[in-house]
């Protein structure tokens, strides 16, 4: 069988956590953003992933290539003179976050082609480079992670949402939210926490829970998901054992194991 391959297009960040005080003070740093992190687990999952995202001319951005290259995910990054590399921060359970380089993507940092069994692209960029790397994509599941977009841009088969997402963009709880974006998407997935997901593929209902999972934690359990399911499906998976996939990369997340 042959590898899928999987192009993740979106925001790239290194993610810093802090807590306590002074000299007392605990800090550490990851790589993050949901492409980033969405690559990660397709190649986990066996897939031949690559993340298209654009950084800063710094520590960050090179830090980035360097921890994606060591798990086997590729990086098309292009580099911005100016602006610095995304940064997360959280501390002490705050956020804060500093899209730099991310709030600059345009279609020109798009390579040429997009294309792949899966393309994955967030709506956490621009609008218009959204919207490019949609209609420029090219493979078996052009997936579209809306986040605050709205209204969607076309060139997608699937949407990904969580609960909140999908109540904003239809007015109704997830099954009735996967039913209506189902009726414009091939595939039409909700995540819902701890309560796992419910989806809709070529008009069929499918829901999938999550094993319980203690002191679990959501940053990033999304995207390990999406990656899960949507690698699954590529390779000819069924919509329940995709969503299976999906959920226990999810969980694995949320149990806290790294990447």
């Amino acid at each position: 069988m042959s590898v899928t391959r999987f192009v993740a297009v979106g925001d790239v960040m290194v993610d810093v956590t802090a807590s306590g005080v002074g000299h007392a003070a605990r800090i550490s740093l990851a790589h993050g953003g949901s492409a980033v992190n969405a690559a990660i687990w397709a190649a986990v999952a066996g897939a031949d992933a690559t993340v298209v995202g654009r950084v800063g001319d710094d520590l960050g951005g090179r830090a980035l290539r360097a921890a994606l290259k060591e798990r086997g995910v590729g990086s098309a990054f292009s580099v911005d003179p100016e602006a610095a590399t995304g940064t997360f921060l959280v501390v002490d359970g705050e956020i804060r976050a500093d899209r730099g380089a991310n709030a600059r993507f345009s279609p020109d940092d798009l390579p040429e082609p997009l294309e792949a069994d899966v393309v994955l692209v967030s709506g956490y960029l621009p609008g218009p480079a959204v919207a490019a790397a949609l209609e420029r994509a090219k493979g078996a599941w052009v997936a579209l992670a809306p986040a605050f977009l709205d209204p969607l841009p076309p060139g997608a088969n699937a949407i990904l949402v969580d609960d909140v997402e999908a109540r904003r963009l239809t007015g109704f709880a997830p099954e009735e939210a996967a039913r209506m974006l189902g009726e414009r998407f091939r595939l039409a997935c909700v995540t819902c926490g701890a309560d796992g997901a419910v989806a809709v593929l070529d008009r069929r209902l499918e829901t999938s829970r999550l094993e319980p999972v203690d002191n679990a934690s959501p940053v990033g359990a999304g995207d390990a998901f999406a990656a899960g399911l949507l690698v699954a499906l590529a390779r000819g998976a069924g919509l329940r054992d995709a969503l299976e996939a999906g959920c226990g990369l999810g969980a694995t997340v949320a149990a806290g194991v790294p990447s």
